[in-house]
């Protein structure tokens, strides 16, 4: 994470009206991250501060040479839960690697049954498979998402084999169909 990344969470977080704005700053010495949560109040004046106080690689200016104190990751949301989702990675750490083993799958699969005949065909079918993978793993995503997201890899897994295969009206109507499934869950969680 640099300077650039933390001033972009920033200005979503403030676009967005996120309520809190979570950083993990890393003592050397020190086991655990500490992680402060800053409620959208405070935006203006933590972002001057983090801005003002670390250097473009986010490590804190008064102490270079006495101790390597830095922010390594930084997350906004609604909820803590989705913070600590998104900094610590406790309840949705593996969905980003079930998400792209899911497109490698479909991938080999693919390749199984029609295997490109060109360097060109390969390399083009290569391209489709990262692309694909990349809208899903670039993705921010809260707890409840991740939750959804490791609990119904298969449903993910039979429509990337959809996206593969060239059907792109099916791949839509999955993906909707899945969203849809999403959405409601996570309501459903955050009302319980």
């Amino acid at each position: 994470m640099n300077k650039s990344e933390l001033k972009a969470i920033f200005i979503n977080a403030k676009a967005t009206d996120a309520k809190y704005i979570g950083v993990s700053i890393q003592t050397e010495g020190s086991s655990q991250p500490e992680i402060i949560i800053n409620p959208n109040p405070n935006f203006d004046a933590k972002f001057d501060y983090y801005m003002e106080a670390y250097d473009d690689d986010l490590i804190l200016i008064a102490a270079k040479g006495k101790k390597d104190i830095r922010i390594t990751a930084a997350g906004q949301g609604n909820r803590f839960e989705d913070i600590e989702c998104q900094l610590l990675g406790e309840r949705g750490k593996g969905w980003k690697e079930l998400i792209a083993g899911a497109i490698d799958n479909a991938y080999e699969k693919m390749i199984a049954t029609t295997p490109p005949t060109t360097e060109e065909e390969q390399t083009h079918c290569e391209m489709i498979k990262e692309a694909v993978k990349g809208m899903f793993i670039n993705e921010s995503r809260t707890a409840a998402e991740a939750e959804f997201i490791k609990t119904h890899i298969v449903d993910y897994e039979k429509i990337f084999d959809v996206c593969m295969n060239g059907d792109d009206l099916e791949f839509k109507k999955g993906l909707v169909r899945l969203q849809k499934m999403q959405n409601e869950y996570v309501m459903q969680r955050e009302n319980d």
